[in-house]
């Protein structure tokens, strides 16, 4: 309104054809909640300068607009719920989880990093390995367990001898000596028969 009479002053004088003109159209203009002056007032828009057929204002065209309106409210509604059928809430991260961060241009997960401090609209604040610091919003943060090297298991003690009882004492069979190895040289072999002698 404050600016429909700005606009209305010509030449120093305020022009009151130029304001009623204004007025005509503010009439049919929507306000809050879609309805204009003249909806509100009349229940139905009244004419102005822009050419229409006297039709056009019929209550049975208004009526016919109205259930058209709440059919393309219905059907909005069920396209959000179509939508939003298999979303779900992300759980909240904390102070000290290990996350990935999200590529803004090649959509990657490949930015490890740790939450150092959780803002007040689901954004946190990553620092990388790096040192460096990014703000960014829950649906760009993947919770990541780093990897670790598995720990070897300490080997057995290898156990000899099974354990002895203090009870009852054993005592040890001496050693058997090895027989001594013939170390005399071969010689050649000869016949124990005894030669008959020739008459």
């Amino acid at each position: 309104m404050k600016k429909l009479i700005a606009g209305s002053w010509t030449s120093g004088s305020f022009d009151l054809d130029k304001f009623g003109k204004g007025l005509l159209l503010f009439r049919n203009a929507p306000i809050a909640g879609g309805a204009s002056p003249s909806q509100v007032v009349f229940n139905r828009p009244t004419r102005d300068l822009i050419p229409a057929h006297r039709r056009s204002f019929a209550p049975e065209w208004q009526k016919a607009a109205g259930i058209l309106e709440k059919r393309a409210l219905r059907a909005k509604e069920l396209r959000t719920l179509h939508y939003n059928r298999t979303t779900r809430p992300l759980p909240a991260l904390h102070v000290g989880d290990n996350v990935v961060v999200q590529h803004h241009r090649s959509k990657r997960w490949t930015t490890p990093g740790v939450i150092v401090e959780v803002g007040a609209f689901r954004d946190y604040l990553v620092k990388t390995p790096a040192g460096r610091l990014f703000r960014r919003n829950r649906r760009f943060l993947r919770l990541h367990s780093p990897t670790t090297l598995p720990h070897s298991p300490s080997p057995a003690p290898n156990s000899v001898h099974p354990p002895v009882s203090s009870s009852s004492p054993t005592t040890a069979a001496p050693p058997v000596p090895a027989p001594p190895a013939d170390t005399s040289p071969a010689g050649p072999r000869r016949s124990t028969r005894l030669a008959a002698k020739k008459p």
